[in-house]
């Protein structure tokens, strides 16, 4: 886990450190980096998002195949994905988004535990040594240190008694820089490096604060979750319910709280930060690929994808014939002749047609019947 966190850390670290200087202030440093982390992943969620309109377009198709193959489930999903393959849609396109964002979210909690390693840039042995510090002068503050939280622990105890530090840090001058960057790290008043709790001894200004950065954490979730499935619904009304996306529904939020209460506050604050722009770019796009663009856009697609056939590249049936070497370069140099002139979706069905007579005379070599679902049964008895 450790290595984890380093190898996402260390890189956002020197990130955030850039705009903290730029800015000088932890909080606003937070959400211009959360609006720089969804810049750099725009082109995948503007493709994620075009894929998933592209989906919508072929809902009279599927509706079809569903028809003709309802009691054929695996004829059902060849169909399918033969579909998919003809329309250049993926329907996996939702996993990466998701995955490079929780990538993100271990390399900020890094960089908010370790304030003075990234921001501060001190020394790993200095910072045991202030720790040591805060053993001797307030234990049970410093049982809460754990290898993650230590740097935070010297930070609040530094902030309530820097004189105690003197003899670590004299001679340098992170004791003021650990001094002015306490009041810096903070959101309206309140300080980032605080875990929120549900039940604060006291119910004063920075406890409100602190017990709103996961309640709005899981609104915003919440919002973007139905958001997100009422579009999906619009898309493919005739689709099944899926009862993942249900659960998604009550998960993610809960879970978004659940988190917002177990880390600092700057943590939260980056998942609320990034939970309203993710809501603001789905909407956007969303309202961006209208059923014409959309139109345009997979004409266009179409016809740079024949350019690419054109040009010499090779399909899967194309690639397999030639590995069949010598032998097998007379039917090679038929399939060029007959599908030279053939669009993209013509060569999938004339493939899945070799593919079948090739299955058709294998059967028959061993006896075998075979019929067009792709099923053989022996041809004799025992």
């Amino acid at each position: 886990m450790d290595f984890l966190y380093d190898l996402c850390g260390k890189p956002f670290g020197w990130i955030m450190r850039l705009i903290y200087d730029w800015v000088d202030n932890y909080a606003f440093a937070i959400l211009l980096f959360t609006i720089f982390t969804k810049l750099i992943l725009f082109p995948i969620s503007y493709k994620q998002q075009m894929n998933s309109a592209k989906m919508q377009r072929l809902n009279p198709k599927m509706e079809k195949l569903r028809k003709k193959y309802k009691d054929e489930p695996q004829k059902m999903q060849e169909a399918q994905m033969q579909l998919y393959q003809e329309e250049n849609v993926n329907p996996g396109a939702s996993c990466l988004p998701m995955f490079l964002q929780f990538f993100i979210l271990f390399g900020i909690l890094d960089v908010v535990y370790k304030p003075l390693s990234y921001i501060l840039k001190m020394g790993g042995d200095l910072i045991s040594n202030a720790y040591n510090v805060v053993k001797n002068i307030d234990p049970e503050l410093a049982k809460q240190g754990t290898s993650l939280r230590q740097e935070l622990i010297v930070l609040t105890a530094h902030h309530s008694d820097p004189d105690a530090f003197g003899s670590v840090l004299a001679g340098t001058s992170f004791s003021d820089k650990m001094a002015e960057f306490y009041d810096k790290f903070s959101l309206f008043g309140v300080n980032l490096g605080t875990i929120p709790t549900w039940k604060p001894e006291t119910w004063n200004y920075a406890a409100v604060v602190l017990f709103l950065i996961p309640v709005l954490s899981g609104v915003l979730q919440l919002v973007l979750t139905v958001y997100m499935q009422i579009v999906q619904k619009k898309r493919n009304p005739a689709a099944p319910k899926m009862g993942c996306m249900n659960v998604m529904l009550y998960i993610m939020p809960i879970f978004s709280v659940w988190f917002a209460f177990n880390v600092p506050a700057g943590v939260g604050f980056y998942w609320v930060c990034s939970s309203f722009f993710s809501l603001v770019q789905s909407v956007g796009l969303n309202l961006y690929f209208t059923p014409e663009r959309i139109e345009k856009l997979c004409e266009k697609e179409n016809k740079k994808m024949q350019k690419k056939y054109a040009a010499g590249k090779r399909t899967f049936m194309q690639r397999m014939l030639e590995q069949q070497g010598t032998a097998g370069q007379q039917m090679h140099e038929r399939y060029e002749e007959e599908t030279k002139d053939m669009s993209r979706a013509e060569r999938t069905k004339y493939d899945k047609k070799v593919l079948d007579d090739a299955r058709r005379r294998m059967a028959e070599k061993y006896g075998e019947s075979y019929d067009d679902t792709g099923n053989s049964d022996s041809g004799s008895e025992t």
